[in-house]
């Protein structure tokens, strides 16, 4: 693929069938299961086509769902879905909020995207969360997986487990889960991302729309998110964290 980001539509287009997207949706919300939330607004972060964010609102029933998208075009989508929502446009780096207004924001596959500084991001995360609230964030992790597959979807650099949690830490955050997901049929993903990356094997995105491995998919991962509502998982090529701004002191 020439542009980074070519396939990034697909994405939200597919987000009702999707395999990726579903059991990815299903891990996300396994994780927020249970998790205490001060009063306020919740905040999606590359909400995309808008299929977590109206997730998140019915698992959240009275809650204020924002939803924020750099694409008219995934917000113009979102806005097809439902007009329940307030979908705004913007940059992840010039966010229009001023000060901590959100009990949670959510930024899954955003702050490891082209372009984007993790660690000014997350800073600006932190202060975008009222004190006691939460951030559920997700990145793609194994900087040796980087390959094909990464650059067609804007993917601007894969992270460590020690590396991200530090970044999570440096910007004033406190881990409260930290996982990986995408573990059980990790093996094979690894094998065709190290072919892909040695040249060996081309990337073609009719991977993605084939039925059996979206089938596939969703399986392996909607049992990864029943797995993840009581324990987490040492392996895997997408790594989780749930972490907390502190309740002020004093």
């Amino acid at each position: 693929m020439s542009d980074a980001g070519t396939l990034l539509p697909t994405l939200y287009e597919a987000d009702a069938v999707g395999g990726w997207n579903v059991g990815m949706r299903a891990a996300s919300h396994a994780l927020l299961d249970g998790v205490t939330l001060p009063p306020g607004p919740l905040l999606e972060l590359g909400c995309g086509g808008g299929a977590f964010s109206l997730e998140l609102g019915t698992a959240r029933p009275g809650a204020t769902i924002v939803g924020l998208d750099l694409r008219a075009a995934a917000l113009a989508f979102a806005q097809s879905r439902s007009a329940a929502g307030a979908w705004l446009q913007g940059d992840l780096l010039r966010l229009p909020f001023a000060g901590p207004t959100f009990a949670l924001v959510v930024a899954l596959d955003v702050v490891d995207q082209v372009g984007i500084d993790a660690a000014e991001a997350l800073a600006m995360i932190r202060a975008l969360l009222l004190p006691g609230g939460a951030t559920l964030l997700r990145v793609s992790a194994h900087a040796w997986l980087y390959g094909p597959h990464d650059v067609a979807f804007g993917t601007g650099r894969r992270y460590g487990r020690n590396e991200f949690v530090t970044l999570v830490r440096t910007a004033g955050l406190t881990p409260a889960r930290v996982t990986y997901a995408n573990s059980l049929l990790s093996p094979a993903v690894v094998a065709l991302r190290l072919l892909q990356r040695w040249g060996v094997l081309g990337f073609s995105p009719d991977l993605y729309d084939e039925g059996g491995v979206n089938r596939l998919l969703g399986m392996a991962l909607r049992a990864e998110a029943s797995w993840l509502r009581r324990r987490n998982l040492s392996w895997g090529t997408s790594l989780f964290v749930l972490a907390r701004r502190e309740m002020e002191r004093g």
